[in-house]
């Protein structure tokens, strides 16, 4: 299952966003790309193919908004179908001009582009941490980012009190901690491969200061990190698959694994093929100057694993401080 991982540790960097997509390699996906969303914003985000609404897991637009999506694990495969995709939770956001708060009550009432009414329970579980980029010029550190789940609690991470630099929050924020992660859990019950991601993400940027680390090594080591593959490789190579979904919320990074059971009978479907595993990685950075780099490494698109490993990296970079900054 995915998983994200941020910091706002980083004196050079106000904010670091690592995040792996693990999915059927079949599923189609078009890679992050820059599209017009009017008054000359941009919106930079791959989109999932195989559901008609064409949605997304991650996004950035040119004015500094993000948004983050990672499923929740139902009890069963009948509770994970959803009548509307995850997928355009993200979208929406991103496109929209309201601000968070206003966003999060419009949600359930009203969705843009001729999209039905429709509520949150129609979608299935999700966590979504979305907001704008703004790095507070007194501290130095981006404003809060916020948590929406309808499996669980809602709140806000990175949130500081401006007059001190304290810490401050209400029962639903996160304040104490400045390297945040969620998988497919509720994000306040964090799996182990959250806790061993936050671990290394804050090694590596305690490492990264006092060595002094440039952009490209920097990002070298968060994909080295997303890579971080502790999946027993008895289990990998083994037919129960439920068990191997057992497994998932212990590695950083999943192999390729085989779906032995029933994945014949998915052969004319869209999203479901033989192998399932870490497919996309992307990391972020956001430095003190509003430059947002963006980073996409495409592993797979294909079961076909000996001639379409793809192992593809793009590059993107643009001023936050400026709508058409890309």
């Amino acid at each position: 299952m995915c998983i994200v991982l941020a910091t706002t540790n980083h004196p050079d960097y106000p904010f670091i966003l690592l995040s792996n997509r693990d999915e059927f390699f079949k599923r189609p996906t078009m890679p992050a790309n820059f599209r017009d969303i009017g008054n000359d914003v941009k919106l930079l985000s791959p989109l999932d193919l195989a559901r008609q609404e064409h949605g997304t897991w991650i996004g950035v637009t040119t004015n500094g908004k993000i948004a983050v999506l990672v499923n929740y694990r139902e009890e069963n495969d009948i509770e994970a179908l959803s009548e509307v995709s995850r997928g355009i939770l993200p979208l929406d956001y991103l496109c929209g001009k309201e601000l968070d708060t206003e966003w999060k009550q419009n949600l359930a009432a009203s969705f843009r582009d001729g999209r039905a009414t429709i509520d949150l329970s129609k979608i299935g579980g999700f966590s979504l941490m979305y907001g704008k980029l703004a790095i507070n010029p007194t501290t130095g550190k981006i404003n809060h980012l916020n948590i929406l789940s309808n499996r669980g609690d809602q709140g806000k991470v990175f949130k500081i009190r401006e007059s001190t630099g304290g810490l401050v929050g209400d029962t639903n924020d996160i304040p104490h901690k400045t390297t945040f992660g969620m998988s497919n859990s509720l994000y306040n019950k964090p799996w182990d491969k959250v806790k061993l991601g936050e671990t290394l993400l804050s090694n590596l940027i305690n490492e990264s200061i006092r060595k002094g680390y440039s952009q490209e090594k920097l990002v070298d080591q968060c994909f080295k990190i997303l890579s971080h593959n502790s999946y027993p490789e008895e289990i990998a190579e083994g037919n129960d698959f439920e068990k191997k979904f057992q497994y998932l919320k212990y590695s950083i990074f999943i192999p390729p694994l085989i779906r032995y059971r029933n994945h014949e009978l998915h052969d004319d479907c869209l999203s479901v093929g033989k192998y399932y595993g870490t497919r996309t990685q992307t990391v972020i950075l956001l430095d003190k100057y509003g430059n947002l780099n963006y980073y996409e490494k495409n592993l797979h698109n294909s079961d076909d694993l000996g001639e379409k490993v793809l192992d593809i990296t793009s590059h993107y970079k643009f001023n936050i401080f400026y709508e058409n900054g890309c």
